[in-house]
Parts: C-alpha cells; structure tokens; sequence
C-alpha cells in the first residue's frame, strides 16, 4: 500500500536553482578569510619591506645639511662614520668631535655619524653614493659591518614585536629616527658588574638579531665600497667599539681582539686598517647595562679617534700599528 502522493507541481527540486545560493554562501564563506588572510600577509610584508625607508630618507637630510653647512667654511673636513648602536654610544655627537679635533690641529671638521640598530652594510648602501658626493677625507665603518648577517625571520619577528607595541602601548608606528641616531640611555650595571652569565644573555640577544659569519658576502660590499672611495679619493678606516671585556671573551675568545677568523680576512687588505682602542685604555672603560660605553667611556673613546683622525689626516697612508 502506498501512502499519499505530492501533486506535481508542489515537488522542490533540491538539486535545481534554490541550492545554487547555498553552494556559493558555502563558497564565499571559505574563500573569504583566505582572501582575508593572504591581504594581511601582503600588507604585513610591505609595511615590514618599507618600514625602515624613513631610516635613509632622514639620514639623506643630515647629508645635505652636513653638506651645506661645510659649504660655509673655507677649509672643511668631512668625516663619516657609519655603524651600529654601539658607535652612538662610543662617540661624542658632532660639536663634541669638531672640538676634540681641533685640540690636534683638525679645524673644521664636520663629523657626521650615521648608526642603525643591528647594523648590516646592507641598511648603508642607500646613502653610499650621497656619502661620496661629500667627498669625505674620511669614512670610519664599524668592522662587524664586514660580517653581520640580519635574517628575514628575526627581522619579522621584531616587526610583528614593533606593531603589538603600536597597538597595545600606543607607540608611534614610525621609529623616531633622531633618538636612533642620538639617544644614549645608560643604566648602571648591578654591583656585581659584568659577570659570565650577563656576558651569555647579551650574547644570545645579539645573536638573535644579528649573526656575525666569518665568510659573509657583505665583505666582498664593503670591499666595493672601499673600491670605490678609493676612486673618488676617500680614505677608509674600521673601527672596531670597545664592548665589556666579558662580552668580548665571549664573542673574540679569551685572548683575542676580535674574532681570529675575521681578522685573517682582513690581513693584506691595506686599504681598510682596523683601528683599534689599545688594551691599556680598554681596562679602564665603563659600560652600561646594555653593554654600551658609559658617558667617561665616551669621552675616553672620542679622545682617542680624535687623535687617530688628525694622524691618518696629516699621514695619509698610517698603518694600523700607529694607531694601537
């Protein structure tokens, strides 16, 4: 027996047009957060790729007003340097340097010290040929610029850090480039001073930002670079920031001045001496918490690379045993 029949006309075809709405919601509802995913991926990618533009721009701008302002004097002499935050921290800003040269004979120097936190020759190159264009006696660069390797992924991770401090602390999104090139907080090392454990914290901190490799390829940028100052009769010279001697021990190994592997590539490269604070002076420095030379440090510091400026300046070709 066969129950009641559903007339014809009153049948739904569930295969037919009303299911068509349903697949497309279904559709949409996954596509739409891959989409969604995929642009904030992108936009995260091209804030991070663009977030440190304003670093060359503003720097472009102290060229030119270095620039203009040696223009006004009859005899200038330029000097750049370029580094990490550790050379903030190891040298005097511009009037302090003008005057520290003078005391050798150095009148009119305009020192123009340009850093980057986590430096890599990379974050320079922007500017190389604005730097040239000044036609500098001089261009001082950080030696661990010849090594230091930043990756991507640490690079990420600090930008990602950056924008949950935007949005949770209300910190401004643009880094405030002139506290980059001029701030130097300094907080007092605890009474125990620098010991093996803090070496070993601020050592891995480092090394999570950047890596310094012995066979790293920015050699060979600089090496261009230098090549090219040459050329346009620029001098060159690495500096090498002095860092609390347990940081250095466990950067250099014990005994070394910096790291053995580094300085037989820079053996027989005569055109970039490494100049370096000798050891008497070193054991009397101070540094911060953060590893950086206290203010007595600086001053110390900047006494000396004044010096090693004015002998390079009036002896073009000194070797880095004069300056030891």
């Amino acid at each position: 027996m066969t129950g009641p029949v559903e007339p014809q006309e009153h049948r739904t075809d569930r295969t037919g047009p009303q299911a068509k709405p349903r697949r497309l919601w279904i559709t949409l509802l996954a596509v739409i957060p891959a989409l969604f995913a995929a642009g904030t991926a992108g936009a995260f990618w091209t804030g991070y790729s663009l977030h440190d533009r304003p670093f060359a721009w503003y720097n472009s701008n102290r060229i030119a007003a270095t620039a203009e302002r040696a223009a006004r004097d009859l005899s200038p002499t330029i000097v750049v340097a370029l580094g990490d935050a550790a050379l903030r921290h190891a040298t005097l800003d511009e009037p302090g340097m003008a005057a520290l040269a003078a005391r050798h004979g150095v009148e009119s120097l305009h020192f123009l010290r340009i850093v980057h936190d986590h430096a890599r020759i990379e974050d320079f190159e922007p500017l190389f040929g604005d730097v040239l264009k000044l036609k500098p006696a001089l261009v001082l660069l950080d030696a661990d610029l010849l090594f230091a390797e930043r990756g991507d992924v640490a690079g990420l991770r600090r930008y990602g850090a950056h924008l949950t401090e935007v949005a949770m602390l209300g910190r401004s999104y643009l880094p405030d480039q002139s506290a980059l090139q001029y701030a130097k907080p300094c907080h007092a090392v605890g009474p125990q001073g620098w010991t093996a454990t803090a070496a070993d914290r601020w050592v891995e901190a480092r090394e999570t930002a950047v890596r310094m490799n012995d066979d790293s390829p920015a050699f060979e940028r600089v090496r261009r670079f230098a090549d090219q100052a040459r050329a346009a009769g620029v001098g060159i010279a690495l500096l090498l920031p002095p860092r609390p001697a347990a940081v250095e021990e466990k950067l250099y190994g014990a005994g070394n001045g910096y790291r053995p592997a580094a300085l037989d590539r820079l053996r027989g490269q005569a055109d970039l001496p490494l100049w370096r604070l000798p050891d008497s002076a070193r054991k009397t420095m101070t540094f911060c918490r953060s590893g950086m030379l206290a203010p007595e440090g600086r001053d110390a510091y900047s006494a000396w690379l004044a010096g090693g400026i004015a002998e390079r300046l009036s002896h073009p070709r000194v070797e880095e045993a004069a300056l030891q």
